[in-house]
């Protein structure tokens, strides 16, 4: 999610894990402490489709579809829901959004 979130997402990864950077919602510049990538033997990746031609992001989309979405139609993949709000509390919710000590979504209900 960007730069404000670095340090904390390279915090939460194991032994050889990987981090891959997909949007800059938390800023574009950090300072990197390069202790932690050479300790835990981290990878740090780029992976944006801005900038892919139209052929690619169709290839990536038929590979998605074959290895990601039969996962995710299973039920195999689900994601964590952190807490559910009534609408009437949507600012209660979005405080805690931006408080940013949530993993996983806030959901609000109708």
């Amino acid at each position: 999610m960007g730069a404000s979130y670095y340090k904390r997402n390279l915090d939460s990864l194991n032994f050889d894990g990987r981090l891959f950077i997909i949007g800059f919602q938390g800023g574009t510049s950090t300072e990197v402490d390069l202790r932690p990538l050479v300790a835990k033997r981290l990878t740090v990746q780029g992976a944006g489709l801005r900038n892919r031609s139209i052929e690619n992001k169709a290839v990536i989309v038929t590979e998605v579809e074959k290895n990601v979405w039969p996962a995710i139609a299973e039920g195999k993949v689900k994601p964590v829901i952190y807490k559910s709000f009534p609408l009437s509390e949507a600012a209660e919710a979005h405080q805690l959004m931006e408080s940013s000590h949530h993993i996983g979504k806030i959901l609000l209900l109708t």
